[in-house]
Order: C-alpha cells, then sequence, then structure tokens
C-alpha cells in the first residue's frame, strides 16, 4: 500500500512535512499513521491535490475558494491517544469528544488547545453548536455553519457505536471521516454513512490504514434512535427491560459471567439482604438492577469509564421501575475513586459485583481486575461480600483473599467461575 496520500513533490506533502518537523517527539507515538493519514487529506483536500475521496484530483478543476480552509473545525471522537487531536489542532480548532474519561484526559493532556467536550448530540445542554460557537468569537463568520465543519471517528467494533455517532454528528457536519484499520473496515461502515450522507466513499489504503467518508447531508437522513431496548430472561428475575447506547459493552444482552454472578447473588437470598449493592464496571446496567430486584437491596450504583454506560445503567433502572445512582470514573483508580466528593463512600457497600474485563483488543491482561480489586477493598462495607466472576484460567482467587479477605469458590463451570469474598 502507499505510504501517503500525498504525491511527494507536493505543496501539501511540504506543508505536513513542516508541522510533523514541529513535534519531533511524535516520531513513535502511538496513533501517529492515522494521524499522519488524516493531517494528508485535510492539506490535499484544501490545496486542491485531493478530491473527497482522498485520491488526486489529476487535473480536474476544483474551485479554490470553495475548499480553501476547510475545514474550520474539526469533532473528533474516541482519539485514545491525543495524538490525532494534538496534529490536527494545527489546521483547525478541534473539539474532541471520548466515550471513555480516561482516554478523555488523555487527549487534554496531549493537546491543551483543543476544546474537550462531554457530549455529541446536538439536543444535550449544552448543545454542541453552543459550545462552538462559544469558543469561536468571530461569529459573524456563522460558526456553527455545518458546512464549516468536519468530524472524524475512530472506528469502534461495535456498529450500533457507530450508528449513534453518526446520527449525533449528521444534522452538525457536511462531512463524515471514518478512519481504522483496512482489515477492520466492514461494509457496514459504509452503510451507516450512507443513512445520513448522498455520497460516500472510500480512501485509499495507506499502510494499515483506510478512511471511509460521508459527504453531502441529507436533508431527511433516516438515522436510529438510541438507546436501544432489549429483554434479558433469567431465571432469578424473569423477562428484565434492557436499555443500551450505541458504545456500551454487550448492547442489550447479558454476557454469560454477568448471569453466572447473578445466580450466586440470588441463591443467598434469605441469608441476609444487603441494603446497598455497588457494580464496579456496571455496562448497561442489567447485572445492577436484577441485583437489586433480587435482594431488595434499597440503593444501587454502578460506576464505569463509559459515558455511555452510565446513561444505559440509569436507564435500564427506569425501566425497570428502580432508582440508581450513577458515577462516571475509571474503578481501577482506587485513589481518585476514594477522595471526597467522587460520590462514592469508602466503607459504603453492603454487596460489590465485579465482572472485571480481561482483553486489551486481543491481548489478555489482569491489571483492570486488580485495579478493581484494590477498590472494591476501600468500598466495602465491614462484613459486606464482593461476589467476583472471571473466566476460569486466570484465577483470581488468591489475588481476591489477598485484597479482600477470606475467599471461596461459590460456582464453577469450565468457563466461568465466580468467588465470594468477606471483608
Amino acid at each position: 500500500m502507499a505510504v501517503s496520500l500525498l504525491a511527494a513533490e507536493s505543496t501539501a506533502a511540504d506543508a505536513r512535512s513542516g508541522i510533523l518537523a514541529r513535534f519531533p517527539d511524535l516520531a513513535h507515538a502511538p496513533g501517529l499513521p492515522q494521524a499522519r493519514m488524516l493531517v494528508d487529506f485535510v492539506l490535499g483536500y484544501r490545496s486542491g491535490e485531493l478530491d473527497v475521496s482522498g485520491r488526486p484530483t489529476a487535473g480536474t478543476f476544483v474551485s479554490a475558494e470553495a475548499v480553501a480552509g476547510l475545514p474550520k473545525r474539526v469533532i473528533l471522537v474516541d482519539d485514545a491517544h491525543g495524538t490525532q487531536a494534538r496534529l490536527l489542532t494545527e489546521l483547525a480548532l478541534v473539539h474532541a469528544f471520548n466515550d471513555r474519561i480516561d482516554q478523555s484526559r488523555i487527549v487534554a493532556a496531549a493537546a491543551p488547545t483543543a476544546e474537550v467536550v462531554e457530549q455529541l448530540a446536538a439536543h444535550v445542554d449544552p448543545p454542541m453548536t453552543d459550545i462552538i460557537a462559544e469558543t469561536v468569537p468571530d461569529s459573524s463568520k456563522n460558526p456553527t455553519d455545518p458546512a464549516r465543519t468536519w468530524a472524524i471517528v475512530n472506528a469502534p467494533k461495535a456498529v450500533d457505536d457507530l450508528s449513534e455517532t453518526i446520527a449525533a454528528l449528521q444534522p452538525q457536519v457536511s462531512t463524515v471521516i471514518v478512519i481504522g484499520r483496512s482489515d477492520s473496515m466492514s461494509r457496514a461502515v459504509n452503510k451507516e454513512l450512507a443513512r445520513g450522507f448522498a455520497r460516500v466513499d472510500v480512501s485509499p489504503g495507506v499502510g494499515k490504514h483506510r478512511m471511509i467518508i460521508g459527504s453531502r447531508a441529507l436533508s431527511s437522513p433516516s438515522m436510529p434512535s438510541f438507546p436501544k431496548h432489549g429483554i434479558i430472561d433469567h431465571s432469578a428475575t424473569g423477562p428484565f427491560q434492557v436499555r443500551a447506547h450505541g458504545a456500551c459493552f454487550s448492547g442489550v444482552k447479558s454476557d454469560e459471567g454477568s448471569a453466572a454472578l447473578l445466580e450466586v447473588v440470588a441463591a443467598e437470598v434469605g441469608s441476609g439482604s444487603p441494603e446497598s449493592v455497588l457494580d464496579l464496571g456496571c455496562g448497561n446496567g442489567w447485572l445492577l438492577s436484577a441485583a437489586m430486584r433480587v435482594t431488595a437491596a434499597v440503593k444501587g450504583t454502578g460506576v464505569d469509564v463509559s459515558k455511555a454506560a452510565v446513561a444505559s445503567a440509569k436507564e435500564t433502572a427506569e425501566a425497570n421501575g428502580l432508582e440508581v445512582e450513577t458515577v462516571l470514573a475509571d474503578a481501577t483508580d482506587a485513589e481518585a475513586v476514594t477522595e471526597p466528593g467522587s460520590g462514592l463512600v469508602v466503607g459504603g457497600y453492603d454487596l460489590i459485583l465485579l465482572n472485571p474485563p480481561f482483553h486489551q483488543g486481543t491481548a489478555i491482561e489482569t491489571d483492570t481486575a486488580a485495579g478493581l480489586m484494590r477498590t472494591a477493598s476501600l468500598l466495602l462495607a465491614p462484613g459486606g461480600q464482593v461476589v467476583t466472576v472471571f473466566n476460569s484460567h486466570l484465577r483470581y482467587r488468591d489475588s481476591l483473599e489477598r485484597l479482600i479477605g477470606p475467599s471461596e469458590q461459590a460456582a464453577r463451570t469450565s468457563k466461568f467461575t465466580v468467588i465470594r469474598s468477606r471483608g
């Protein structure tokens, strides 16, 4: 594949080299190939060297006045490393949104001049257009004009995540660029963009990456609505309503581990019901709400690093006539979540639920689980218990015993183990 969208001898290539020369520390930064590709595309489009598909215009007439300076601003979604934000702020006003708050902090540190925003949807308070207007003082040039704004979306794994993101962005922008690894960019990306844009182009591949670009926003798009609605039927609760936003892990489905954990919780009903339940990494909120229902707990709290997850957990509880508190926080950071004002109470929860993730991409990792265990040990009430489910081959029992207290196996299958630990 090509090493750049741009011809080696071109005005845009010279400009890109000048920008990269100002950031020598990024030479081996994670995310640089994607960031460089985006810089190439913006510079090539502005100079008339590239068309909207990222291909050479090859003598085709391009109105210099129509493309000069575009985009004026960029809404950048889920830049995990901050490298894209850092380089793109050299070219446009950048408004960065990350679903995960830990990634939001990375972007803020990497690109201090980027505006970090908390929501994408135009109807939220304040709307994205108001945020843009506040950061662009030259209001005489109509700063909220969608024709002057592009969105760049780092391709998510879940189609629902992409679908909800495009639905939120479509009224606010003229162009949406989805960028990701070529081998993971399925036709579903084209389909989702076509719901809101009259033109969809696939760029040439550069290295291992490519872009799929939606332009010419439709006046009557056919965008789906969120949150998604579903039902999980578990023997302990019967049919249970579930709500999930696009970026929420597992959507409106239950994973096997959570189902196994709930069976253990339900089996103990009658031996002393907890007054409070805490789910560290609450996802769509089904496990938290179901545990409250079977234990008759009066207080439920869900914590997650994902904005989509905490919104989903609250809406799942409401759909089942329950009320929960949700806390947007990185539950692996024990020091942060136990500080005053964090929304969580040290020693304040009778029952804590843990279903820690164990994959980072395709690699197995256990640091997240260890961080959640440390946090649970601090938040657990005296005499309370932590119920943890994990893939059986990970063997977390010794860690739970060391970090929380006496631990015993409550259930085990060839795939999952559930451990009950008492504080």
